[in-house]
């Protein structure tokens, strides 16, 4: 099968070309302690190198193909017969930054974490295509964290068409399979199988520490284009409070984010002020809090003003609008149906405060809310508050 070439791939054409390989590594399952492990890196045509480290016992090929599935890595025991016999295929693809165009202006928008969604959608895709044919009447999708932010979601299924008969040769009865964010790439994943074994662990550990190696890096990760989102995660964030810190001013702005991950304070997306954002990994709240120059803004209300004109031009679908005063500061709540072009409900709540000329924005945020969600939101606004910049 061939994939059309694209000079420059746009979002749409990279998740339908991921989402063609992932299925094309179902399709190929039916056809077709010791020393530390080695790092090998294989070129992604035009975009630098995949590194992994290729566990012991196993041994790796590439093959080059057309945009936007340039590469393939296959990985396999070198002795099949001692290994029990299995098959990797690695497919990285280029997953370029938004453009101007399509990031919106709102964090929560376009999340910390778009290449992880990217990611999530994916591996939807093919847990869906392989539940047709599996054994298993429900497939749990899991969630994969590796080094230097690696994030992605895999499955595993078992093919019907086995239940039966021993797979030939060139058959595989078990498939696991999903797809990682890893740098500025998306890397799909597919191991076929035919009994349990420690090559599932290892193949998950490869995901884990692969590194996309940019072509001008020359070996360290690249810096990030000044207008692209980019976040680094801060393992070592405190969180209760939340300390936010605006260059020159005496106050610093405090917020309760217990059990939040938190990514490293980074410009605003128009480069201005900073910006603080993070994730509650089980709720799958996303809060962010932005300081930023008022540029005249006399008080909360003005800088709401100010913010809520942006995000009416970036998401003019917006719905459901609540303004209200708070004590010192002023709020908005709305709703938002469509994330990223997917048609997905997202409660939003902002609190706005001013001090010494700056505007605040704490914002929270929820895709596909719950009942509880509202109460949990409510509790972080309501923990805002000012203290003193050491």
């Amino acid at each position: 099968m061939t994939t059309p070439r694209h000079r420059a791939p746009g979002r749409a054409a990279l998740v339908l070309a991921l989402a063609v390989a992932l299925l094309l590594g179902a399709c190929a399952g039916r056809r077709g302690g010791a020393a530390p492990p080695s790092r090998q890196r294989f070129e992604v045509p035009g975009h630098g190198e995949l590194e992994i480290a290729l566990p012991p016992g196993w041994k790796a090929s590439s093959a080059e193909g057309e945009e936007p599935i340039a590469l393939t890595v296959r990985l396999e025991p070198r002795d099949a017969k001692a290994g029990g016999g299995f098959m990797v295929l690695l497919t990285p693809f280029w997953n370029p930054p938004p453009t101007a165009e399509e990031a919106p202006a709102s964090p929560e928008a376009f999340g910390a974490d778009a290449q992880g969604d990217t990611a999530q959608l994916l591996a939807e895709l093919a847990r869906r295509k392989a539940l047709a044919t599996s054994v298993e009447q429900e497939i749990a999708l899991h969630e994969l964290r590796g080094e230097r932010g690696v994030h992605g979601y895999w499955f595993a299924a078992t093919d019907k068409a086995f239940a039966a008969r021993e797979p030939g040769e060139g058959e595989w009865r078990h498939l696991l399979q999903g797809a990682a964010a890893v740098g500025d790439m998306i890397l799909a994943f597919t191991l076929l199988d035919n009994a349990p074994g420690p090559q599932r662990e290892a193949v998950l550990e490869v995901v884990r520490g692969a590194r996309h190696v940019p072509a001008s890096a020359g070996g360290s990760p690249a810096a990030p284009k000044s207008g692209a989102m980019r976040f680094t995660p801060d393992p070592e964030a405190e969180t209760e409070p939340l300390s936010v810190a605006y260059p020159g001013r005496a106050f610093t702005v405090l917020v309760d984010l217990p059990g939040f991950e938190m990514f490293e304070p980074r410009p605003a997306e128009d480069g201005e002020g900073v910006l603080v954002l993070g994730r509650h990994p089980q709720s799958g709240l996303v809060a962010s809090v932005t300081l930023r120059d008022a540029h005249g803004a006399a008080d909360a209300g003005a800088c709401r003003e100010r913010i809520l004109e942006r995000i009416r031009k970036s998401a003019p679908d917006l719905r459901e609008l609540a303004l209200s005063d708070a004590s010192g500061g002023a709020r908005a709540a709305y709703v938002l149906d469509e994330l990223r072009g997917r048609k997905i409900r997202q409660q939003h709540a902002h609190l706005f405060l001013w001090r010494e000329g700056v505007c605040v924005n704490v914002q929270v945020s929820k895709a596909d809310p719950e009942p509880e969600d509202t109460g949990r939101i409510d509790a972080i606004l309501t923990s805002v508050r000012f203290g003193a910049s050491l």
